[in-house]
């Protein structure tokens, strides 16, 4: 299991890097460490994320996706949140989101199964 952190904002004048501390402090007292950032200045409405689209290339199964707000992840409309669930689903990828308490329990390595909802 790799976590694999994104960090988004939604325009070049933001600073998408100002979450990386946080996520660094809640993962360490998850006892877990990242193992990659993937970082980008795009809207969250747009499907089409170069950093995103590599995050989800080099996941493997039980991975975990991590973002500090689910919408860093997510500003989609309906039918490319759909798409995007999708190919989540299909990478067999564990989201947590430091706003979704229910969430963190995909950091438990004991926890790990393969049929593990998502948000």
């Amino acid at each position: 299991m790799f976590i694999r952190a994104y960090l988004r904002a939604s325009t070049d004048e933001q600073n998408a890097d100002r979450a990386k501390t946080t996520l660094e402090q809640f993962i360490s007292e998850h006892d877990q460490r990242i193992a990659s950032y993937y970082t980008e200045n795009i809207s969250g409405t747009q499907l089409e994320r170069p950093e995103l689209n590599r995050l989800l290339n080099d996941t493997q199964e039980n991975d975990i996706l991590l973002v500090e707000q689910i919408d860093r992840l997510t500003r989609l409309n309906d039918q490319d949140w759909k798409q995007l669930k999708r190919m989540i689903e299909e990478k067999g990828i564990r989201i947590v989101s430091m706003d979704v308490p229910t969430s963190w329990q995909a950091l438990d390595n004991n926890a790990i199964t393969h049929n593990d909802p998502i948000i």
